[in-house]
């Protein structure tokens, strides 16, 4: 008996686990070598292109007739990089190379009409050194005949509020630009963050250092019911502790108690600490209130919210708010999600054992030092925590 073919399987890497030939939306950036700001400039949050960027836009939106099965939606040509949604159609034999030929074909033609107009230099002879192109950054020093960085970012975009989300930061990114290299008194904002610790399904943005979502994460929540000196200074007294053993704080600093440890924070030069807001950041201007200006500057603080609509903060808002940051603490490596009430302070959730919450010498998972108190269950915790962790699947110890 003939043994029958093996049947070959396309993996496309990519994005592991995902199959591009059902099809595929992507939210693509390619920046120039070293960033020159050679499209444009931004004047009054609008882009007016010089004459090599009104070539790049015109490339872009022949890119759909060029490339069959590639479809383009939302796109923006910045000073030094630019944006742009596609779709890669299903059914495609080889959706990647498809994909790869379309950014290629865009890039080596805009290199070509660069150097016609002198904005980049001849191509490199074997054995040359680099030379000095025509309107560089910095020190000028570019690789020859390069007008782009090598390759291509791109994110996958798996729901349609996320690629809605993308348009919409497409639309307004030259706002974006005009904040980060001309506002006076106002801040980047970061979007979409990808960090583990995040739901890659929702659209997140941030203001800050986004590195901060690599670390270990407690996050903090505070009962009303903690109002005393006594029991406020005892959870400060924990997450000063805490920032000691090197983990980040995060919390909304919402109730008196965290709105005091907040203030311990922003005062601890050391302090690594994250605030997650209720509601969506601006999508343009944003302007830190001015107790967090110095951990800013000093790189040891980060805002986050999810989205860009505004939320109205009533009961099932706060429910899914607080579940958020339970999620985000137990989905950080080595993180613990805290909430304190009248009684001591209670673990929600259950990640994997880390180094505060073993046992000294056995190894054992034991109560964390920062979570001592009562752990036996959903009896000794309130009602919201309860429906908190029915909504989400959160198993309390």
């Amino acid at each position: 008996m003939s043994t029958p073919p093996k049947v070959e399987i396309k993996r496309y890497r990519r994005f592991p686990g995902w199959d591009y030939s059902r099809g595929a939306s992507l939210f693509i950036t390619i920046s120039t070598l070293p960033r020159r700001p050679l499209f444009g400039r931004i004047m009054a949050g609008k882009v007016e292109l010089s004459p090599l960027g009104l070539i790049m836009r015109e490339s872009l939106e022949q890119m759909p007739r060029l490339n069959p099965g590639i479809l383009l939606f939302g796109h923006v040509v910045m000073p030094d990089h630019v944006h742009f949604n596609v779709h890669v159609d299903a059914g495609l034999q080889e959706p990647l190379k498809v994909l790869g030929k379309a950014v290629s074909r865009f890039k080596v033609y805009t290199t070509k009409q660069a150097k016609l107009m002198g904005l980049v230099g001849p191509s490199p002879i074997v054995g040359t050194a680099p030379c000095v192109a025509s309107g560089a950054s910095g020190d000028g020093r570019v690789a020859p005949g390069l007008l782009w960085q090598q390759g291509y970012h791109d994110r996958l975009c798996l729901t349609r509020e996320f690629i809605d989300s993308t348009e919409r930061y497409i639309a307004y990114n030259p706002l974006k630009w005009e904040l980060m290299h001309g506002a006076v008194g106002g801040l980047w904002i970061q979007e979409p963050l990808n960090a583990p610790c995040l739901d890659q399904g929702d659209y997140w943005k941030g203001v800050g250092n986004a590195e901060l979502l690599k670390g270990r994460i407690v996050s903090l929540r505070v009962s009303r019911e903690v109002r005393t000196s006594d029991q406020i200074g005892a959870v400060v007294a924990r997450m000063k502790k805490a920032v000691e053993r090197g983990y980040v704080i995060l919390s909304g600093y919402v109730s008196p108690g965290e709105k005091t440890v907040r203030d311990m924070l922003c005062a601890l030069p050391e302090a690594r600490f994250i605030r997650i807001l209720p509601s969506c950041l601006p999508n343009a201007r944003f302007k830190p209130e001015s107790r967090y200006v110095g951990a800013f500057s000093e790189g040891r603080y980060l805002e986050i919210a999810k989205g860009n609509d505004e939320v109205e903060f009533g009961r099932a808002a706060c429910l899914d708010y607080n579940a958020e940051i339970v999620e985000i603490a137990n989905a950080s490596d080595g993180g613990l999600a805290l909430y304190w009430r009248a009684d001591g302070v209670h673990r929600l959730g259950i990640a994997q054992p880390s180094s505060l919450a073993r046992g000294a010498s056995s190894g054992t998972a034991q109560p964390s030092s920062l979570a001592r108190g009562p752990l036996s269950g959903v009896a000794n915790l309130s009602c919201d925590v309860q429906t908190v962790s029915e909504r989400k699947g959160v198993v309390l110890p």
